[in-house]
């Protein structure tokens, strides 16, 4: 349980780091997670920082769903 839990905020870490990339683009990263859900702790914990990012100007249907 606790290393799930230190792959999740490791995976919001990253996304926090890559979203401040100037040629990261939020919007496409959160897309891709449409056709490939997060299967993954660290990849749940990355979907959620971009959704938390602030930088995303799309809607998802992750928005809202515990990830």
């Amino acid at each position: 349980m606790a290393d799930s839990l230190n792959l999740y905020y490791a995976g919001r870490d990253a996304a926090t780091l890559d979203v401040d990339a100037p040629s990261f683009d939020v919007d496409a990263a959160i897309a891709s997670f449409d056709s490939d859900p997060p299967d993954s702790p660290f990849q749940g914990g990355y979907l959620r920082g971009l959704l938390k990012s602030g930088y995303a100007t799309v809607p998802s249907k992750w928005d809202g769903v515990l990830v």
